[in-house]
């Protein structure tokens, strides 16, 4: 009896709490402060989970990079591999890339190759007939050795040594240190190291092994001294066409003389390159282009976001490959909301570029239609766009805001490229020349390299044959201004 007295009374005891916590849950359930503070506290423990899942992401990132700095070919090597690569070899229908058959006059010397039997069997074949194979081979280099007799005297009137030179000759050296080299040893050594990026040092080890040549690299240094100052009236030459062209690229790295820290700059035109090698104050300052292009040029420079561009009063275009590499990028940062803004302005980037590539496929009025259509819908973008969006997005509205005229000056003028590509491309042969050999380690070393290495690319660029160039520079030597259109064909 007294248990289930117990019972009976935790049962309704139970009952009357059940019902007095419902009771009291639906006037917190009708209160709108308090819906309204569940549901911020809803938002904020999403919130909070959102950002522990970036805090997590960004630490893998953080720790497969770190792991990546450690790896050998961490620099070079690919960061993923493509869903469908192209198949290696020529695309299918492309006419085969073979070599030309020698003519019966390039021919030097023709062997006869028996077979007579079987190797293996030893019998006597039958059927008998004859092919042609050709094969080219460089012969031993030997090193022609020139000796020049040079008649010397003194002149009567003025007092002074005189003596004759020859056409073939370089220098007016003689005694110890009358035993130089010729002008295609000194002119191959130039390139090798200032257009392809070889090592002197390494330069000298081909010869010896190759040509059995015991060069010193400082024979070169020296050779390449007095070559820059013979060619400074040419390279002046580059500067002016430089400045008269109608569009010019320019892009910078960085470089360093000695343990100084500078930066090697590049403009190029269409058949022209010039780099230039500053350090100091200012070396990477809106100086520089002033300086090489200079006050009367009234061409359109192509540049990437580089804000020290923005002063200079010259007619730009804008490097649109820039900026949809930065729509890429940002996709991974932005929240997820504004990620079609990106998607919209690299689909708009595309169109246009792919515009600009069919212009001599479309009408003239069709053409001019689509262009204000893209146009418009830029303008559009830029309208659309809310104000209060992540602090990533608004910095790429800014930066195409304040160069608004500038991103699809190339739909307008056909010779103006959508991209800075072409100036990232001449920057190449510095940027591995910079791997290899380090630099420069005096200013005098760096003026050297700016100038050899722009008459050596615009030459390459041109057609033009640097090693004619160089001989006439050799072989009068004496500095003068050398037209490059009239060298011969490289």
């Amino acid at each position: 009896m007294l248990v289930h007295l117990r019972v009976h009374f935790f049962d309704s005891s139970h009952d009357r709490l059940q019902s007095r916590v419902e009771s009291m849950a639906t006037p917190i359930a009708s209160c709108s402060g308090c819906q309204a503070l569940l549901a911020e506290n809803a938002r904020l423990r999403k919130t909070i989970a959102d950002l522990q899942a970036e805090v997590a992401k960004l630490r893998s990132e953080l720790d497969e990079m770190r792991r990546q700095q450690h790896r050998q070919a961490a620099p070079f090597r690919r960061k993923e591999c493509k869903a469908k690569p192209k198949s290696p070899g020529r695309p299918k229908g492309h006419a085969p890339a073979l070599r030309p058959m020698p003519t019966p006059g390039q021919i030097d010397r023709i062997i006869d190759v028996p077979c007579d039997e079987c190797p293996e069997c030893h019998m006597p074949l039958y059927d008998l007939n004859t092919v042609v194979q050709y094969q080219t081979d460089l012969p031993p280099i030997t090193p022609i050795v020139t000796q020049f007799n040079i008649q010397a005297g003194r002149c009567p009137c003025c007092r002074e040594m005189r003596q004759g030179r020859h056409p073939e000759q370089i220098s007016d050296a003689v005694g110890s240190a009358g035993n130089t080299f010729g002008p295609v040893i000194l002119t191959l050594a130039a390139e090798l190291k200032h257009r392809l990026g070889v090592p002197y040092r390494k330069i000298c080890d081909f010869f010896s092994t190759y040509c059995d040549l015991e060069i010193c690299p400082a024979t070169f240094v020296r050779a390449e001294q007095r070559l820059a100052e013979l060619a400074q009236p040419t390279f002046e030459l580059l500067i002016d066409a430089l400045r008269r062209a109608h569009v010019v690229h320019a892009d910078e790295t960085g470089w360093r003389i000695n343990a100084v820290n500078g930066w090697l700059w590049v403009f190029s035109s269409k058949e022209v390159t010039v780099y230039v090698i500053r350090t100091g104050v200012g070396s990477r300052g809106h100086g520089v282009p002033a300086d090489i292009l200079g006050p009367d040029f009234d061409g359109y420079l192509i540049v990437d976001g580089f804000a020290a561009y923005d002063v200079l009063d010259y007619a730009k275009g804008r490097c649109n490959a820039h900026l949809l590499r930065r729509c890429k990028e940002l996709k991974d940062t932005v929240p997820a909301k504004e990620q079609k803004y990106l998607d919209l302005l690299r689909a708009l980037l595309l169109e246009a570029i792919d515009l600009a590539a069919r212009r001599e496929e479309l009408k003239p009025d069709g053409y001019t239609r689509r262009v204000e259509e893209i146009e418009n819908r830029l303008d559009t973008w830029l309208d659309d766009l809310p104000r209060n969006v992540s602090p990533e997005l608004d910095r790429l509205d800014n930066h195409i805001r304040a160069h608004r005229g500038e991103w699809l000056v190339f739909l307008h003028d056909p010779e103006v490229p959508p991209t800075n590509n072409h100036a990232e491309q001449m920057l190449r042969p510095a940027v591995i020349s910079r791997k290899i050999g380090g630099c420069n380690k005096t200013l005098r070393g760096a003026l050297v390299h700016s100038m050899l290495a722009s008459l050596m690319v615009t030459c390459k660029r041109m057609g033009r044959s640097f090693l004619s160039l160089a001989r006439q520079l050799w072989q009068t030597g004496v500095a003068r201004p050398i037209d490059l259109s009239a060298l011969p064909a490289a």
